[in-house]
């Protein structure tokens, strides 16, 4: 069989421009060391405890693979996995490693005015850094730090800053050092006058908290005014939505944390600077602060890449009571573990950490109860002593109502959120003596929908490990990663029903668009175009077995492929003869007909010379 050798059309494609600039090789070679071993390279794993190298670099096929953790991909995958970020943030590292332009982004800008607007906002927390260390001005922060137990070598290392109280000091540098007033705004640094007769600093009489992504670049400020100065101004404000910056997706202190949740599994989530400050002080490093929002799933999804847990330490007051309730959601509709930690009433987390101490700080963290047993216990002493049965109800339903709102947006796999809900009623169902059946009853009323059957409950239900593939599914994704001129034959002779796992169905089904759009469908471009990091360990370990058991002709390897799809339709034709003749009454000629058909298909499916009718008569019989 001659495979197709015409080149597919040209493709100004970005990330494939990417791709082909940067040299895997070079990109792990940055995170540990290679050595090489015959045609690979190999390193010691960093996702777990290795003493002998199980990380195995391909050089031709650009892709990883870790032996013992079974993961792989591509360069794409392996910065995300190290980098613990989304696609578009490797890309553009990959990209500005490559010296490769991108087009806008998610923020509007193309990626060196991101890349300038960063500069900006280094330049002025380092301006306000220099003030709160030497200027006059600047002496009441620096009292007011002291007061709450932070150091020099706080200070510094967190760049901690002052903005003085004139309205426009912060401009008036910017034009010394050559830097655009639009620049300032959109940095969030600058804001316009309402009548339009020019612009003022945002942060004035402030003390001032660098605010940076997981990669250490400064992107936003928050400020803090000083006690005592004007009552009238809000006690902390922070930088507006910017295209670098968006508050409910970042957490103070993350970019210093990150590796200590790793080691943890922990991420302690504080609600102010100073108490995630004082954390660190006290040598806790997976504490990290919201900037001024309740925890939300944004935040739990970027807190998953780090941790398994997250412990959220909230004040005793009403505002953390207030707080917890809103969490219930959270833990309803993401994977991870959320527990709260509520301080005694009048404390915060820098008070109790200067106080009493990081052995204090930590038995409130172990004791940490978890979102729903907080909700019902908060209901339970709630209730009056002669409360009747609607005051207990009316909680229960608020429960519901989370779960049903919950689930709605959860990113878990159907099964595993029906796991999770059936595990919540069965607590509530324990706690306030309801049925189980009628909790499930009224959640589905409120989600207005009807109640699922067992069939759409097996549905969801996850299919064989894809890595342990049937074999025909692993021979499909062999020839498919191995010969990707074998895709026409594969997308036209292969259907969704021919194999038996969904990862199968997804890549050939991936295959079939791709080939359909005009594109290459190789190993790599694959990798790129599923998102899923399973699919593509899956494909990396298929095509590193396949490899493994020695080269093998293109075309031969097809023609084989091929003679097994004859040899597998030829098995369905005589399986369903056979059935024919089992099951239906046939007269004389009917069946003679019928078992010479069977006879011929018997000898097309297993290759056999001779094959007697007996045989098949022994099929109608057994």
């Amino acid at each position: 069989m001659a495979l197709s050798q015409s080149s597919p059309p040209p493709r100004d494609d970005v990330k494939e421009r990417v791709r082909e600039a940067v040299d895997i090789v070079d990109v792990v070679g940055s995170y540990i060391s290679l050595r090489r071993q015959g045609k690979a390279m190999t390193g010691l794993c960093p996702w777990h405890e290795d003493s002998r190298p199980s990380l195995q670099v391909n050089p031709e096929r650009q892709t990883y693979r870790c032996w013992v953790c079974d993961v792989g991909g591509d360069v794409f995958s392996f910065v995300m996995r190290m980098e613990k970020v989304e696609f578009r943030e490797a890309l553009e590292q990959l990209a500005d490693r490559a010296g490769i332009t991108l087009p806008k982004g998610r923020g509007g800008l193309p990626a060196d005015d991101k890349a300038a607007l960063r500069s900006v906002m280094a330049w002025a927390a380092e301006r306000f850094h220099e003030c709160l260390r030497h200027a006059p001005e600047a002496a009441a922060a620096r009292d007011y730090l002291r007061s709450r137990g932070l150091d020099d070598s706080t200070i510094t290392r967190f760049q901690l800053g002052f903005a003085p109280p004139a309205w426009d000091w912060l401009l008036r540098q910017s034009s010394a050092a050559g830097i655009s007033r639009d620049s300032l705004v959109k940095g969030g640094l600058a804001v316009q006058r309402d009548d339009g007769s020019g612009h003022y600093d945002r942060f004035r009489g402030r003390v001032i908290f660098p605010i940076r992504d997981p990669q250490g670049r400064c992107v936003a400020f928050g400020g803090r005014v000083l006690p005592g100065d004007r009552p009238d101004m809000a006690k902390y404000i922070n930088s507006p939505e910017t295209p670098l910056f968006s508050k409910s997706s970042m957490l103070y202190g993350l970019d210093t944390a990150r590796n200590a949740m790793g080691e943890s599994r922990r991420a302690v989530v504080v609600e102010g600077y100073t108490d995630c400050l004082a954390a660190r002080q006290a040598g806790i490093d997976d504490v990290v602060a919201v900037l001024g929002t309740a925890l939300g799933e944004r935040h739990a999804k970027l807190l998953r890449r780090y941790a398994d847990r997250i412990v959220l330490v909230l004040d005793g007051d009403d505002a953390g009571r207030r707080r917890a309730n809103e969490v219930l959601e959270v833990l309803l509709a993401e994977p991870i573990d959320v527990r709260i930690a509520r301080l005694p009433g009048g404390l915060d987390p820098c008070d109790l950490l200067v106080d009493q101490g990081r052995d204090a700080f930590e038995a409130l963290v172990a004791a940490a109860c978890d979102p729903l047993d907080y909700r019902m216990d908060e209901v339970i002493a709630g209730l009056a002593p002669d409360a009747g049965d609607d005051a207990a109800l009316a909680s229960v339903e608020s429960v519901l109502k989370a779960l049903s709102s919950a689930s709605r947006r959860s990113s878990l796999p159907p099964s595993q959120q029906l796991l999770r809900e059936d595990q919540v009623l069965g607590r509530l169902a324990r706690r306030f003596g309801l049925s189980r059946d009628v909790l499930r009853t009224r959640l589905l009323e409120l989600r207005g929908a009807a109640p699922a059957s067992a069939s759409s409950v097996e549905s969801f239900l996850p299919s064989a490990s894809p890595t342990r593939l049937p074999a025909w599914d692993r021979e499909v994704l062999e020839v498919l990663v191995g010969v990707p001129d074998s895709v026409g034959l594969i997308i036209r002779e292969v259907t969704s029903g021919d194999v038996e796992t969904p990862a199968c169905r997804t890549v050939i089904e991936t295959a079939r668009r791709m080939h359909a759009d005009g594109r290459t469908v190789g190993l790599g471009d694959l990798l790129m175009e599923l998102d899923d990091p399973t699919l593509q360990s899956l494909l990396v370990a298929v095509d590193e077995e396949g490899s493994a058991r020695g080269v093998v002709d293109p075309q031969e390897r097809v023609g084989h492929f091929a003679e097994a799809l004859r040899r597998r339709a030829a098995e369905r034709q005589a399986h369903v003869a056979a059935r024919a003749i089992k099951t239906n009454r046939l007269d004389s000629q009917s069946e003679a007909e019928l078992l010479e058909r069977l006879l011929a298909e018997r000898r097309a499916a297993q290759g056999v010379a001779e094959w007697t009718v007996q045989g098949a008569s022994e099929s109608k019989d057994g």
